[in-house]
């Protein structure tokens, strides 16, 4: 999908996304925008700016994975697209909404590389947490999920493999595992855009793969746009659509990765 490119700057626009070959129906419909930045720069006030002119445009579905090295402003991009840091100059859009604190309560999910979690509290807890935006206001404040959430935190737990410490608390946990907490909590949140911030680190290969998995289905199944970042520059090839590279204070896309992981659907 051709995008129009501006002088000094350009656009990064989205390639198809992975669909089932049922939904054929809908592959002359352009899925949701999803994310927008237009001349973005991003970086803290009173500094020089991280990365330039940022022109960006991601839909309901895709998975977007950031590349570069150590402290270029992947980490800063994730909190920018948060709402934690605002941008330099430029235009920021969720959903259409230029300001994020008017958007729906969870419309944005995120896994800071220090997670968040509760950890004197339960796993069970801990992901239940995700439902929260979705609960009333007499739910909240009582501290009463409804049985659809409570199943649904249970579920989530099942897909990272952490059942048999539901119970447990978070403390009491390696580090993966407690990355794993967290990635429930935002598959019960099911957010229309998830930032990830190394939420695979820490985790074996096989365990790694099954988390991917569950990040994919969100994706696919619920048009959660995800944005992320991950160390290993192959495994950010196999699980994205799209990946882009910090270089010299410009982001730059990718070609499309040649390596597909077999379990999470590609074809190469």
């Amino acid at each position: 999908m051709p995008s129009p490119t501006s002088q000094g700057s350009s656009s990064i626009s989205p390639r198809a996304t992975s669909r089932p070959a049922d939904q054929s129906s809908e592959a002359t419909h352009m899925p949701e925008l999803i994310l927008r930045l237009t001349g973005v720069d991003i970086g803290f006030a009173g500094e020089e700016a991280l990365v330039h002119e940022i022109n960006l445009e991601a839909y309901a579905g895709e998975v977007i994975g950031l590349n570069g090295v150590s402290g270029i402003g992947k980490t800063t991009l994730l909190r920018t697209l948060a709402g934690l840091v605002p941008p330099l100059v430029g235009e920021l859009e969720v959903l259409g909404q230029s300001d994020l604190s008017q958007l729906p309560r969870g419309s944005i999910g995120y896994i800071p590389q220090r997670l968040g979690l509760v950890h004197h509290q339960t796993v069970g807890y801990n992901a239940l947490m995700g439902a929260l935006p979705r609960a009333s206001w007499w739910q909240t404040l009582l501290s009463l999920p409804s049985g659809e959430m409570r199943q649904a935190a249970r579920d989530a737990v099942e897909a990272v493999g952490l059942s048999e410490k539901m119970l447990d608390p978070v403390s009491l946990l390696s580090g993966g595992e407690q990355r794993r907490v967290a990635v429930a909590r935002s598959l019960v949140q099911r957010p229309r855009l998830l930032l990830a911030d190394e939420c695979l680190g820490e985790l074996d290969e096989t365990t790694s793969e099954a988390v991917a998995v569950q990040l994919l289905s969100l994706a696919r199944e619920h048009d959660t746009c995800i944005v992320l970042i991950d160390h290993s520059p192959a495994r950010t090839a196999a699980l994205c659509d799209r990946v882009l590279n910090f270089r010299r204070g410009r982001l730059v896309e990718d070609e499309p990765g040649l390596i597909r992981l077999p379990m999470l659907g590609g074809d190469n």
